[in-house]
């Protein structure tokens, strides 16, 4: 058949397709066209069409040997696929030449500045060798989905790279403090980053949208980019969270304490062994949030060498190094973000899937954990992201196969496909572990004596350094010392083989594979991986159990042999373990002691770090919780829940449809997500606030298809008694939810005699909820307004000629309100709970007074983290104390700084003893918690 032939029937097929609706229920199949490919157009109802940019064609067979066919003959479907013929010469050149390059600069003596991106390029030649060898990028002709040419993309994609330049030229900037002058006014980097950043962010999205068009993987006669919910949902995710994202100070304890963890991995150049001052090794968390916050200082140009962080002060300029270390978690926010929305688009549609990422976006632990760099939103993020697929798995076709784009670079034709975006993204993380191990027993020969006949490399025994280089033996830091793993029989370079045999197993066992629904539930094991190394066995436990729960409530047992359990552990092993491994292998018992059993198991058990006494513990304690959690939308979340109930009760009928079951089965999961999660939470001993955040995402969710669901109503016209009882139901429901948000708003208001509930916020995401609240802020009447308009919006909702207008207003306010909260509340709070203000102060007054800087009776690691670590640190006073100022002293020096909790100023000045002067440098206005002093001696 001759190309014009078939691209004329693929059109005539197509406009059939076209003709017809399309839904969201698992058995539509969409009529393949002449080519093969699935025609996948959606109508113009852009309110309660389901999403089908699902990527996918209609032929279900695929390369398959004889037995293969027997097999797919006897049960439906492939054991294990048989894939494209090998491509080895070409696919192991590749790979040698990456694996090389890599092992070469890590054993260089260079810095991670030149060395990490120069690993990260060989990593990715690694990856496009593995993938070549198994000739993915050779899948049939007659599934090439849409074909275009590099000449083509270069415009949109032109687009695209332009706005990351543009963004990330603007993060640099304002990294390094530099200003922009504009004639006499000069444009400091937090007004220039908080417009161009996301302006540029806002461009890479746009460019990415049209460059998917082109390839073919969006349709622009579907739906164009502008009509696209998906699209609007990450503008205007980017344009509330970005602006300021890193204008202000990083929050203690934990923000400073893993952003100066993660410098160290800089500084000391060891991507296993975790290191923090006063405190030596650091083994209470997982490392996915450490290494994602040093790559992001790595990008963005961070100054992580000792003393070097806020350095740029005292040469005139005012850098923000939090940008470095909170873009990654904003990107893995919006990203978990959108997965959550196609998964829900899928079943109940654009708009509620729309709504439902909206709704997260807006919920406040949601927004303010996407502003900190805690283990939290990787953690969650990656968590929900992992249900998403499960979800978009448990909703599609088993035999249906992803479609492929052709891309002509010259001569040469690439086809790509869903498969390479997810082995693409599991052998990117996988590999740059398996490089490290192997280069730790690799070493280059600097030994003079051996002269001409010295090997250029050796084969050594695995090592590495305890201290922070640069600072060690100064006050509150261990000496540098040369240390050798406990286990010196397990060595990298065998831990790397064992890594290596489980990823060979993976895409021996994936070769072939195409499915559309085994890719997604593969995606959900990756990210259910990289969860678990955020926090720990919960990312895997907590996804794994909801799911088989909620086979237990549906009764989908045969969906648990679809779920690719072999692959799925083969990514949870070469992902998530080899730093597990290397930190056992280095450290031994105590390693595990520390992080599963102290901070695992007895946080669970009992009470650790525990900051909660005088308040309710019980399963109460995290109902409150999330009244500040979800505020506005506490209001609709009762009824947003409780409504399963009746998806169920409908979805009871035989005579059903299809998309109605696939409803309540999405709905059912997502309610054993939120009933598994909070009793879970609730049985742990050891509570903090933040500790349920984990079932925020599917409340969202389900609050979105209410929504959805309420803006349907509005138009629908049926039996006169039912219409009366469900508008009844309706007022009464709304009713109660304004009275909630009231009653939660009167909660954040209220002045209470211990500290003023303004702090509730705060609190969502800090450790001591006794410290103080400055005086020079007050909220209450703010909070008023925002629960009295909120409660007032949502009674709208129950007057039926303008419920779709009040559902979309109360979102609308819900939207300010984040905003609000980010700009406003979050900014001008921020000093009082971080020492980015002080640290700036210091810098500042020593360019007057010359002095060095001590950190008095605290240990927040802020004062750490803003100096590079470079600083005496006394947690406790005493004698080292009055002996170093004494050393000193000997050495001529008057004049000493001291970052002090106010309240330890009087016992500073006592234990100085006569002093010249002793002055308080900062105003409590400024920051509430720590003060710089300057004492002068005689």
């Amino acid at each position: 058949m001759t190309e014009d032939v078939e691209k004329t029937e693929k059109e005539e097929k197509e406009g059939e397709d076209e003709a017809s609706p399309e839904g969201g229920s698992a058995s539509r199949r969409p009529r393949p066209s002449a080519s093969g490919v699935a025609d996948e157009s959606d109508s113009d109802d852009d309110d309660s069409d389901t999403d089908s940019d699902d990527d996918v064609d209609d032929d279900g067979k695929g390369a398959e040997t004889k037995d293969g066919a027997k097999d797919e003959e006897e049960t439906g479907e492939p054991l294990l696929p048989v894939g494209n013929r090998l491509r080895v010469v070409r696919g192991v050149a590749v790979t040698v030449v990456g694996l090389l390059l890599g092992i070469a600069f890590l054993i260089l003596p260079t810095t991670p500045r030149g060395g990490v991106p120069t690993v990260a390029f060989a990593s990715l030649l690694i990856v496009v060798g593995l993938l070549d060898l198994l000739g993915s990028f050779d899948d049939p002709a007659d599934r090439v989905a849409a074909t275009t040419s590099i000449e083509d993309l270069l415009a949109p994609a032109g687009l695209a790279m332009t706005g990351l330049a543009i963004t990330w030229a603007t993060i640099r900037c304002a990294v390094a403090g530099i200003e922009i002058h504009l004639g006499s006014h000069v444009v400091g980097p937090a007004w220039y980053a908080a417009i161009l950043a996301p302006l540029g962010f806002v461009g890479a999205i746009f460019g990415g949208g049209l460059t998917l068009t082109q390839m073919g993987v969006l349709s622009e006669s579907d739906r164009p980019l502008h009509r696209r919910h998906g699209f609007w949902l990450l503008v205007i995710a980017t344009i509330l969270y970005l602006p300021l994202l890193g204008s202000y100070s990083l929050t203690d304890p934990w923000e400073t304490h893993y952003g100066e963890v993660s410098r160290e991995i800089l500084a000391r150049q060891d991507w296993i062994s975790l290191w923090w001052a006063q405190e030596d090794w650091f083994w209470s968390k997982p490392i996915l949030g450490f290494w994602i916050q040093s790559l992001g200082m790595v990008v963005f140009g961070v100054r992580y060498e000792p003393g070097q962080m806020m350095a740029a002060v005292g040469e005139g300029h005012m850098p923000y190094p939090e940008w470095g270390v909170r873009m990654p978690i904003f990107l893995m926010t919006i990203g978990a973000t959108y997965l959550l929305y196609k998964a829900i688009a899928k079943v109940f549609g654009r708009r509620a899937g729309f709504l439902g990422g909206l709704v997260l976006t807006t919920m406040p632990q949601w927004f303010f954990l996407a502003h900190q760099t805690m283990t939290d939103m990787p953690f969650v993020a990656t968590m929900a992201g992992a249900m998403a697929f499960v979800l978009l798995g448990q909703h599609e076709d088993d035999a249906r196969l992803v479609r492929v784009y052709e891309i002509a670079v010259g001569h040469v034709k690439l086809r790509l496909s869903a498969f390479h975006a997810l082995f693409g993204s599991v052998l990117l993380v996988a590999v740059p572990q398996i490089l490290y191990l192997l280069s730790k027993n690799v070493a280059l020969n600097l030994d003079p004596r051996w002269g001409l006949r010295s090997p250029p490399i050796v084969f050594v025994k695995d090592s590495f350094m305890s201290g922070s280089p640069g600072n060690c033996g100064l006050p509150g830091n261990s000496g540098c010392e040369q240390i050798f793993p406990t286990l010196t029989s397990l060595q990298p370079a065998l831990e790397a083989l064992f890594w290596i045999q489980a990823l060979a197993l993976l895409l021996y066992v994936s070769w072939g594979e195409r499915r559309a629904q085994r890719l997604y539930y593969l995606a959900a094991w990756f990210l259910a991986a990289l969860s678990t190394m955020a926090k720990g066995p919960a990312g895997l436990v907590i996804p794994v159990a909801c799911v088989v729960l909620h086979l237990v409530v549906t009764g989908r047992w045969a969906d648990l042999l679809r779920m690719e359990i072999t692959a799925g552990t083969c990514i949870v092993a070469a992902v998530a373990m080899p730093w597990f491994v290397a930190m056992y292998a280095r450290h031994g018992e105590p390693f595990l002691d520390r992080l599963l059993f102290h901070d695992m198991y007895k946080r669970a058990f009992e009470h650790v770090h525990d900051t909660n006494q005088g308040e309710d513990v019980s399963f109460r304690y995290f109902v409150w919780q999330l009244g500040y959690a979800t505020f506005p939308w506490i209001g609709l979340a009762p009824v947003a829940i409780s409504a399963w109930l009746r998806r169920r009760e409908e979805a009871s009928g035989e005579a059903l449809e299809e998309a109605e079951r696939a409803k309540q089965s999405t709905s059912a999961l997502l309610v054993v997500w939120i009933l598994f999660g909070f009793a879970m939470f609730s049985l742990i001993q050891t509570k903090f606030h933040h500790y349920i955040f984990p079932i925020v995402p599917p409340i969202a969710m389900l609050i979105g298809v209410m929504l959805d669901e309420l803006c349907s109503r509005s138009r629908e016209l049926g039996d006169a008694f039912r219409e009366r009882y469900e508008r009844a139901g309706l007022a009464m429901s709304v009713a109660l939810g304004a009275g909630l948000v009231l009653l939660v708003g009167r909660d954040m208001a209220h002045r209470r005699t211990d500290q003023p509930a303004d702090a509730r916020f705060i609190h969502l995401f800090s450790y001591n909820y006794e410290r103080e609240w400055p005086a020079s802020l007050d909220y209450t009447k703010h909070f008023w307004i925002a629960s009295f308009v909120c409660a007032g919006a949502l009674l709208l909702v129950a007057v039926t000629p303008i419920r779709r207008w009040a559902t979309w207003l109360f979102t609308f306010l819900a939207c300010v309100f984040t905003a609000w909260t980010l700009d406003v509340y979050f900014i001008e709070t921020a000093p009082h709970w971080g020492q980015r203000e002080t640290v700036v102060a210091y810098y500042e007054e020593s360019k007057k007074i010359p002095g060095p800087i001590i950190s008095y009776e605290q240990n927040w690691k802020g004062e750490n983290f803003y100096m590079g670590n470079h600083i005496a640190a006394f947690p406790s006073t005493g004698q080292p104390f009055k002996d170093y100022i004494q050393a000193q002293r000997r050495k001529k020096v008057k004049t000493f700084y001291f970052f002090a909790i106010p309240g330890r100023v009087g016992s500073l000045r006592s234990e100085l003893g006569y002093t010249k002067e002793l002055v308080t440098l900062t105003e409590l206005s400024l920051n509430n918690k720590f003060v710089l002093v300057r004492a002068t001696l005689d």
